[in-house]
């Protein structure tokens, strides 16, 4: 059984994501980067207690979860019909096991109800600026890479508040750090009389 409805409110998120808004994706560089280190954590979770650690960071868990679960490629399909272009490899790899997971419905939570959405995560740094992309064990972002790690230390890793008012507050943290150490540079410079 499919829950077409959880597949529509994800479909709905992520047709109001702004895909190519680069301006969004510096402004929330630091947030996104949280993010996907949460993501990690994660999905680092989720495949230790279904068995394939090997198959970390990014597997089709959905498929793994549920080996008879479908993969509709309408989801995706009118996503991109929306953006009006075909999205990268990666985010349409992650894209089509986040509709898989939509379409589990509550059944993930009813077999680990202490587990956090392991896609989360990631559905926000698609909201805070667009999409990601693939590196040599990264997860590409404008700003940093964000790496894969080992599976171990993102086991170990604690894991991060995601709620819009702590992302918010980390990028503007992070916004006024980078305006102090420009203001520095620029005294520095003027001081030696530099341009």
């Amino acid at each position: 059984m499919t829950d077409t409805e959880a597949c529509e409110r994800l479909l709905a998120r992520l047709a109001a994501v702004r895909w190519d808004d680069h301006e969004a994706e510096e402004r929330h560089a630091k947030s996104r980067g949280l993010l996907a280190l949460e993501y990690l954590r994660r999905m680092a979770i989720w495949a230790d207690a279904l068995g394939v650690p090997r198959r970390w960071p990014f597997f089709d868990l959905a498929v793994v979860f549920e080996p008879s679960v479908e993969t509709d490629p309408t989801w995706l399909q009118r996503l991109e019909a929306g953006v009006g272009r075909e999205l990268g490899s990666l985010t349409e790899q992650v894209l089509t096991d986040m509709f898989r997971w939509a379409s589990l419905g509550d059944h993930p939570k009813e077999r680990f109800p202490d587990f956090d959405d392991p896609y989360e995560p990631m559905v926000q740094v698609f909201e805070r600026g667009g999409e990601i992309y693939p590196g040599h064990g990264f997860i590409e972002l404008l700003a940093a890479p964000v790496p894969y790690r080992r599976i171990t230390e993102r086991l170990t890793q604690p894991p991060f508040p995601i709620d819009r008012a702590t992302l918010d507050e980390v990028d503007e943290n992070e916004r006024l750090r980078t305006e102090k150490s420009l203001t520095r540079q620029a005294a520095k410079r003027a001081e030696q009389g530099r341009p």
